[in-house]
């Protein structure tokens, strides 16, 4: 018979013993009766070996979750790498596999993906093979401490970020009959030292630096400048864009033309950093950068590479234009910096809070901010302030009195 929910239904528990319900349509795939429960199975010979699996009671799971996991089970064992599966979920699991599991199963930006491998291949690569529940709290606290010395935040970030993939092998390795009972090691560092203390950043360019450091971006020439493509000017414009608008970086390098509307000057940043699409007016001059860029179109991305051969590549960053400028003026700034310059000057023009958090796309609303819920900013009000921001860059508005 074929196993669907009113035959699994229908079988009855056994007075002693068990009984073998075989699907008709998938060959290993079954439901086992015992005088207790009833639970679907898999079994399959293969290069001479039974495989029995427990895959789940019937009462906990769908007969058609039961069937797809048992047709995934049923190809391990055909392709001869069950076994290697199964010792990682009985603990084998090597910090590799669980990293791998970790980015299959979580739902992670693209930056946080990057984040993620950055820590890990540069700091951790030596824990790579080896299983993930034999990594104690001497490993983890001895590393903390080295890494401290290279960067207090940066060890908190990678032994953070492990805990979290080790906390996730734990849940995923786990089973009612063999759960695995061991601490977190990460848990040593808040218990025998603490996370390192790492102040806010506040660098920002004020009233002394901010139109030295403006002029020289818009002064900045590369021999791409001679270009009459899409690259023409393309990592001035990109540092002018995060000036004028106050978005992350990343959001700046891969913004699509799909997300500009150029007929009503209009940014749309879909799915950044807190998961909402950020509607953003552009200011005049912005505008006409943009449209500038739009006639030179070469693919899908506003901020192109230079490089011809990777048609699909969007610009890397500005690190050659920052370095320059400090060269050139003494001014040390990071993109991230222009994000603060630029709410530093929406406060400073007395716009509201919600209104610059509606800028630089921060929640309101929380739980703890009834009124944010219920507050709109007008697309209006949005371009005003996206106009006087440049106004104060270009000296035309002062706002540091």
């Amino acid at each position: 018979m074929k196993l669907n929910k009113s035959n699994v239904d229908a079988i009855a528990l056994t007075e002693k013993g068990q009984a073998i319900y075989r699907d008709s349509d998938l060959i290993g795939f079954a439901v086992r009766s015992t005088t207790k429960s009833k639970s679907y199975i898999v079994e399959r010979r293969h290069a001479g070996k039974l495989f029995r699996v427990t895959l789940s009671k019937t009462n906990e799971i769908t007969p058609a979750e039961a069937r797809k996991k048992a047709q995934a089970i049923l190809a391990d064992i055909a392709n001869g790498i069950y076994e290697k599966k199964k010792d990682a979920l009985n603990g084998e699991m090597t910090f590799s596999q669980a990293f791998d599991l970790y980015l299959n199963q979580r739902k992670l930006k693209p930056l946080s993906v990057t984040t993620y491998n950055h820590c890990i291949n540069t700091f951790l690569s030596d824990w790579k093979e080896t299983p993930i529940f034999e990594i104690g709290k001497k490993d983890v606290f001895d590393r903390f401490i080295k890494l401290t010395e290279y960067s207090p935040s940066q060890a908190n970030l990678t032994l953070k970020m492990f805990g979290s993939i080790w906390r996730f092998a734990q849940v995923h390795c786990s089973t009612d009959d063999n759960p695995i009972l061991k601490h977190n090691p990460i848990d040593v560092i808040p218990a025998k030292r603490g996370w390192n203390k790492t102040k806010s950043r506040t660098r920002h360019l004020d009233e002394g630096n901010i139109h030295v450091f403006y002029n020289a971006v818009l002064n900045y020439f590369t021999e791409r400048s001679l270009y009459n493509d899409a690259s023409k000017n393309a990592v001035r414009d990109l540092v002018l864009f995060i000036m004028y608008t106050g978005c992350r970086r990343n959001e700046a390098q891969t913004l699509k033309w799909e997300n500009v509307d150029i007929e009503k000057g209009l940014f749309v940043f879909k799915d950044p950093k807190n998961g909402d699409d950020h509607l953003l007016p552009m200011g005049d001059h912005l505008f006409e950068i943009i449209k500038q860029r739009y006639e030179l179109i070469r693919n899908e991305y506003v901020f192109p590479g230079s490089n011809i051969a990777s048609e699909a590549k969007h610009i890397s960053g500005a690190q050659g234009l920052l370095k320059t400028i400090a060269e050139q003026t003494g001014i040390h700034i990071s993109l991230h910096d222009l994000r603060r310059t630029f709410a530093t000057i929406c406060n400073n023009l007395d716009y509201g809070p919600y209104t610059i958090k509606r800028l630089l796309n921060h929640r309101s609303g929380a739980k703890n901010d009834v009124t944010g819920g219920y507050v709109q900013v007008s697309l209006k009000k949005l371009r005003l302030a996206m106009n006087d921001i440049e106004a104060v860059y270009q000296g035309r508005l002062n706002c540091f009195d």
